[in-house]
C-alpha cells in the first residue's frame, strides 16, 4: 500500500510543532551585574560631571581670582555684567592706577576685549578677553582730574555697550 503523500506531510508538521513545544526555548544570557564598584564608578562620574558644570556654569559668580598684583591699584572687573566696583574713589589731581581685570572669553566681546571709555577724562582702553589661564588683567594708570565730581566710564564692546545702564560705571574724584 502507497502511502498518501499529503499525510505525511501533515503528520510530519503536526510532529514537528509538538517536538517544539516539548522543548524548552534557550535562555538569553544573563546580562553582568555591575556590583558595587560599577556603582560607584557611575557615581563618582556622574558627581564629577555635576561638579565642572557647576562650576562653569557660576564660576563668574565667585568676584575676583586673588588680589591685585600691582600694589596700591585698585582692582576693577570688567565683565558681561559691567564694572565690579561700580564706583571708584580718587582724590583729586593725582594719578591712580586700575587694574583691570575679566574672566569673559574673548568669543563672547566685540573685536574680543572690553573697553574701558571716558570721553570727559580722555580715556579708552582696551582689555583683552581671557587667555587659558582663565582671565586677563592690564593695570592703566589715568590722571585724576583736579575738579571733584562723578565722572562716567563705560564699556562699549558688550552687551548693549554704552546704551546699557549695567555697562556703566563711575569715577568719582574727592577733594
Amino acid at each position: 500500500m502507497t502511502a498518501d503523500p499529503a499525510a505525511t506531510r501533515r503528520e510530519r508538521r503536526i510532529h514537528a510543532r509538538e517536538e517544539v513545544r516539548s522543548h524548552p526555548r534557550p535562555r538569553r544570557p544573563e546580562r553582568a551585574r555591575s556590583g558595587p564598584v560599577g556603582t560607584w564608578t557611575f557615581g563618582l562620574l556622574t558627581l564629577g560631571v555635576l561638579a565642572l558644570g557647576g562650576y562653569l556654569a557660576f564660576a563668574d559668580l565667585g568676584g575676583q581670582r586673588g588680589e591685585a598684583t600691582s600694589a596700591g591699584a585698585i582692582p576693577v572687573r570688567m565683565s558681561m555684567a559691567g564694572f565690579t566696583p561700580v564706583e571708584v574713589r580718587v582724590p583729586a589731581g593725582q594719578t591712580i592706577a586700575l587694574e583691570l581685570w575679566t574672566n569673559d572669553a574673548p568669543v563672547h566681546l566685540e573685536g574680543g576685549v572690553h573697553t574701558l571709555i571716558s570721553e570727559a577724562l580722555g580715556v579708552y582702553e582696551e582689555l583683552p578677553g581671557a587667555t587659558v589661564s582663565g582671565e586677563s588683567r592690564r593695570i592703566v594708570t589715568i590722571p585724576a582730574p583736579a575738579t571733584p565730581g562723578t565722572y562716567d566710564i563705560y564699556c562699549d564692546t558688550c552687551c548693549g555697550g554704552k546704551d546699557s545702564p549695567t555697562m556703566h560705571g563711575r569715577l568719582i574724584v574727592e577733594a
